[in-house]
């Protein structure tokens, strides 16, 4: 899937100053930052609201470059590890396999062993393949130019979740549905619903919280998941997503059911999340209006498909975006926030080098992050710009926080 590097964005003016709503917070704590309230683009359509920078990490450094490349071909790769296991699905290529011939698949599922420390060890396996033109295993909701693409996994109580939206494949530029497909036998097959859970271009691409191998550092009885409208990037077409939305669903309940899914609607006196089943009562966790590299055009949007992960020795929740020259990460407490921007990684104006380059994609796989919390392994994707990783690639992230957890 090709980002759309150097294209053209309508532009939106911004103008104002904006503010951030100060809530109360539990005792001893500092005060907690909510986002603003409304609609996430309407704020961003008339004040420039950026999130608030951190200072939890004393250093936070990323390499210039992906220095681990899995035998693999295909984008996106969300993940999510149960047993000695990663599971990871990819958009746009042949996945583990070593036969590429015949048509690209469009979407796949596969198995990872190893990890980066031994990066001998290393080694994927395709589970199962798919096109839209056969969409023998996941179905393309919406008619036109439109495929499967993965964004979200979630290994839980045995099972694997997969969330797929419909993006357009003539422009990439637009998703109007999403849903979540599920398997009972590791991968193997998987199962979705007789309509898609998300239509509208609203909460379209879904990214499910990871908190470790099978969950084992869940805080509580839900499983979150994160979501962007509109589109899973900066477009030249639609809105730019610029909120970071939030919902959760009780681990006993059936997640393939909109009717178990709540969404975050904001803090009430005492700073405590409050929830709505009502998709209309959203609001997001995160708002940022920054845009980069307004030299090119209106500039790039920070808010985009990557991943939520839980850093469970320090306690801190991560979130990893990009534009289409930076990586931004942010941190939060929470998974409702409040979220914080603690790096943003500028890789420059194309040409890139085999020594420095962006990509899009940016997960963070629980599995891949240190005993101590403080080293952890970054995926993204390219191949443009003058670099090819349209593969399983790795760079490494090294933060030091300012304090003890």
């Amino acid at each position: 899937m090709r980002p759309g590097w150097a294209q053209a964005i309508a532009a939106l003016a911004l103008t104002g100053c904006g503010a951030h709503a100060v809530v109360p917070s539990v005792a001893g704590a500092p005060p907690v930052v909510d986002a603003p309230a409304g609609d996430a683009e309407t704020i961003c359509a008339r004040s420039a609201v950026s999130a608030p920078t951190s200072d939890f990490f004393r250093s936070a450094t990323l390499e210039d470059a992906n220095s681990i490349d899995v035998p693999s071909n295909g984008d996106l790769w969300p993940s999510c590890a149960s047993g000695d296991l990663l599971y990871a699905a990819w958009g746009d290529g042949f996945g583990f396999g070593a036969d590429r011939s015949g048509r690209r698949p469009d979407i796949g599922v596969g198995q990872l062993a190893g990890t980066p420390w031994d990066v001998s060890s290393l080694h994927g396996t395709n589970l199962v393949v798919d096109r839209a033109r056969e969409q023998a295993i996941f179905r393309v909701w919406t008619r036109g130019p439109y495929y499967q693409k993965p964004t979200g996994m979630l290994c839980h109580g045995g099972r694997i979740y997969l969330a797929v939206q419909d993006l357009n494949a003539a422009t990439y530029d637009d998703v109007p549905a999403a849903t979540i497909a599920v398997s009972d036998d590791r991968g193997v097959t998987w199962k979705e619903g007789a309509s898609p859970m998300f239509s509208g271009a609203v909460f379209t691409t879904v990214m499910f919280l990871d908190f470790g191998v099978d969950e084992g550092s869940a805080v509580d009885a839900y499983v979150y998941a994160y979501g962007l409208d509109h589109n899973w990037r900066a477009s030249s077409h639609v809105l730019d997503p610029q909120g970071l939305y939030l919902a959760r669903i009780a681990a006993s309940q059936d997640l393939q059911s909109r009717d178990s899914w709540e969404f975050y609607a904001g803090q009430d006196a005492t700073s405590a999340p409050t929830w709505s089943r009502r998709i209309e009562d959203k609001k997001a966790v995160l708002v940022d209006c920054t845009r980069r590299h307004t030299e090119t055009s209106k500039g790039y949007a920070v808010i985009s498909q990557g991943g939520v992960v839980y850093d469970a020795p320090l306690r801190r929740y991560l979130y990893s975006s990009w534009t289409e020259y930076t990586f931004e990460l942010y941190e939060a407490p929470a998974p409702w926030g409040p979220w914080r921007r603690f790096l943003t990684k500028d890789f420059g104006l194309p040409p890139w080098t085999a020594h420095n380059h962006g990509g899009y994609g940016t997960t963070i796989p629980s599995r891949y992050i240190s005993k101590d919390g403080k080293t952890m392994w970054l995926q993204s994707n390219t191949w443009s710009s003058g670099v090819d990783h349209n593969d399983f690639a790795l760079r490494k992230l090294v933060v030091e926080p300012a304090r003890s957890p």
